[in-house]
């Protein structure tokens, strides 16, 4: 499972260092980039309803056909003969990609409840771990062979999270699987399902944290800053090829440990209260990074920052929301959470990308930390204490 996610991570950090020298090759400018990325973004989220019908398909099956998608996606970047069929790449890999999230948080929480923040963290982590790769690999690639050819380096990549999932991944081929607990099963058939979901919709935590999510969405890590920072880096600071990757690589080192760590934390203190600090402290490392310059030290630091705060947002939101979770709810209640809030929230990809081209980056960074800041204030005010379904003390 950790393996599919850093795949996926590793296509859209990939793309996000890729995107530059793609700008450069088709004579197009990050306004065009961003509202093309949105709209793959958006599609791709929005698919993850279909965790609401698929509620007993296979996670084997559903995690291999996705990883196929994304190879063939990095093939089709890989190949392209201008922006459009290149962005058709991405739009494949987001469209094939929808079960990782809800269907792979869904698998896990259910599997670990007691150390539910952890087990999250560890998934997020997972894919970050790709996310890592891209920076010790495509720049080098790119500068050597071309942009192409580190799309076929991914290619392969990708190739080998098909065989992972294909013969490991503990889920029947063979069969329509069971519900995700037996605990599921017995609350199965307590009440209708759509029923059941559209109460779970109205009470206001659980309505808080998915707005939160479609505001927070534009400073979180994978999707915003992994797609934005190194155009930042290359064009505006014009760091070199090695500076930037000293300094993208830390920013995912960064976004490795920060999700283990602050899941950890979260499960040893208070899952809320350290989503809440998470924000302010994510907020602020977005604001300093724009204002310490090139030196190559600060901007490395900031970054660690950057990468711990903004890419363990969705691992400890998620785990709240998991907190809201009445049994029997698991798969779809995660498919609502990552529809509503990754749909919506893809359309800050094409708001931030139109703000570096009218505005600047500096601008686009400042905009990226108010919306932590907003997210923050609406979890504050629509969450309680202590859930008020799952009973869970954290």
């Amino acid at each position: 499972m950790g393996w599919s996610h850093a795949g996926q991570h590793a296509y859209v950090a990939s793309l996000g260092i890729a995107i530059p020298y793609v700008i450069a090759a088709f004579h197009t400018d990050y306004a065009t980039v961003g509202i093309l990325l949105s709209i793959a973004a958006i599609a791709g989220s929005a698919l993850q309803a279909l965790s609401l019908v698929v509620r007993r398909t296979s996670a084997r099956v559903l995690f291999t056909i996705q990883n196929i998608g994304s190879t063939v996606g990095a093939v089709i970047a890989a190949l392209a003969p201008g922006i459009y069929v290149f962005m058709a790449g991405r739009l494949l890999q987001a469209s094939a990609g929808w079960p990782q999230h809800p269907v792979g948080g869904s698998y896990l929480a259910n599997r670990y409840p007691a150390q539910r923040g952890t087990t999250l963290s560890w998934h997020v982590t997972a894919g970050n771990l790709g996310t890592l790769l891209a920076p010790l690999i495509m720049p080098l690639v790119i500068v050597t062979y071309g942009w192409r050819a580190a799309f076929w380096a991914l290619a392969i990549l990708l190739v080998t999270t098909v065989a992972v999932v294909a013969i490991w991944l503990p889920s029947s081929w063979h069969r329509i699987t069971a519900p995700d607990t037996v605990e599921d099963q017995a609350h199965s058939e307590s009440a209708p399902f759509w029923h059941r979901l559209r109460t779970l919709m109205t009470q206001r935590p659980v309505f808080a944290l998915l707005l939160a999510g479609t505001i927070a969405a534009g400073g979180q890590g994978i999707g915003i800053v992994g797609v934005y920072t190194p155009g930042y880096l290359h064009s505006s600071l014009h760091l070199s090829a090695l500076g930037l990757t000293i300094v993208l690589t830390l920013l995912y080192v960064g976004a490795v440990i920060g999700p283990i760590l602050m899941g950890s934390i979260a499960d040893r203190s208070n899952h809320r209260f350290t989503l809440i600090a998470n924000y302010g402290l994510g907020a602020l490392a977005l604001l300093v990074f724009v204002f310490v310059g090139r030196e190559l030290l600060s901007l490395a630091l900031v970054g660690i920052a950057i990468g711990i705060f903004s890419y363990s947002e969705l691992s400890l939101r998620q785990t709240v929301f998991a907190d809201y979770l009445p049994p029997g709810m698991s798969r779809a209640g995660f498919g609502v959470f990552f529809t509503v809030s990754q749909t919506i929230g893809a359309l800050w990809i094409a708001i931030i990308g139109v703000t570096v081209t009218d505005s600047g980056f500096q601008t686009a960074f400042i905009l990226m930390a108010a919306t932590f800041i907003a997210a923050g204030c609406v979890v504050i005010w629509g969450t309680h204490k202590r859930p008020a379904i799952a009973g869970n003390s954290t």
